[in-house]
């Protein structure tokens, strides 16, 4: 177990449950002798700063204590400090989409019991201008999205995965000119209007676009998504395709180590459902395992081969029950 535990707390997560949630998730941990301590932040630049200054204060392990806009703080901090500390998630968010992907138990009170015995395990991480990602960053129909549905969750119109459904319907109906857009990998080049592009290095993006094969967290690589322009009911239909996980012959999707994306105007950003500044220009990275994140021991069946040296960065290893 890693301790002691700084915990980087969202009180605006998931629309003010921590309210509750913190008390139950302090009382685990105090029940179990687990030393902590708790900073409390609003907005990315506060909870990143805190999760900074607790790294480079030497806490092996900054636990992030809200949704995925919380956890792309905490791993920015972290990072910044030279990832040097591991990252620990309590999900207490909306969507959670991250922690989907991961061995960690969604209730509070199992995360936090599985975070006591946490051993931290490496995962790729991604940068895309400047700024860190655990999961996804996305142009377009994606970060329109993203910031409709921080707003309306900031006027507590609707709570949990309801506010990114609203906000994917208003986004539709009210339409956008698509963007033309010169995406650029190492190996493949692609030139057109797009509804969206999203570079993915989590296991989830939304439960709504059909994954690659096999998504994985540790293969060095990230998942390129280009859904094309398409006409508004074709869009409306494929809306709902995405929703059941169906293909599109509109989904151009390859896998790459970096990705630039020259847009004809300046275009909406997010990482991790994070606005970012409006750019012309997007360029990303991966950064093969240079992320720690806390998982429950039983789900690291690779880390013996690890810590013997057996593996190649960059190269999953092929172990059966791997967590990818």
């Amino acid at each position: 177990m890693v301790q002691p535990l700084l915990l980087v707390v969202n009180p605006y997560a998931g629309g003010g449950r921590i309210a509750d949630a913190l008390p139950l998730v302090t009382r685990v941990l105090r029940g179990r002798g687990v030393a902590y301590e708790v900073q409390q932040a609003a907005g990315f630049h506060a909870l990143a700063e805190a999760a900074e200054r607790g790294s480079r204060a030497g806490f092996p392990a900054v636990v992030a204590v809200g949704g995925d806009g919380t956890v792309n703080a905490v791993v920015n901090g972290v990072m910044r400090a030279g990832g040097r500390s591991a990252v620990g998630i309590i999900p207490a968010g909306t969507a959670n989409e991250f922690v989907r992907g991961l061995p960690i138990p969604r209730s509070l009170q199992r995360a936090t019991q599985a975070l006591i015995h946490a051993e931290p395990a490496a995962f790729d991480v991604a940068e895309a201008n400047g700024r860190f990602f655990a999961n996804v960053f996305g142009i377009g129909f994606d970060a329109r999205v993203a910031v409709g549905a921080n707003r309306l969750r900031d006027r507590r119109i609707l709570r949990g995965r309801a506010v990114y459904f609203l906000a994917s319907l208003l986004e539709l109906v009210g339409g956008r000119d698509p963007l033309e857009v010169e995406v650029t990998t190492e190996s493949e080049r692609f030139t057109g209007r797009v509804l969206l592009v999203a570079v993915v290095n989590g296991r989830m993006y939304g439960e709504r676009v059909a994954a690659l094969p096999t998504p994985s967290l540790r293969d060095g690589l990230l998942d390129l998504y280009i859904i094309q322009e398409m006409r508004r009911m074709r869009s409306l239909n494929a809306a709902l395709k995405m929703l059941r996980r169906s293909p599109l012959p509109e989904i151009v999707i390859q896998r790459c180590r970096r990705v630039t994306v020259d847009a004809d105007r300046p275009v909406e950003t997010h990482v991790d459902g994070n606005p970012m500044e409006a750019a012309r220009r997007i360029q990303a990275r991966v950064l093969p395992r240079a992320l720690r994140i806390l998982l429950p021991p039983d789900s690291l069946p690779w880390k013996a081969a690890e810590d013997a040296g057996q593996w190649t960065p960059g190269i999953a290893p092929a172990i059966s029950g791997e967590v990818p």
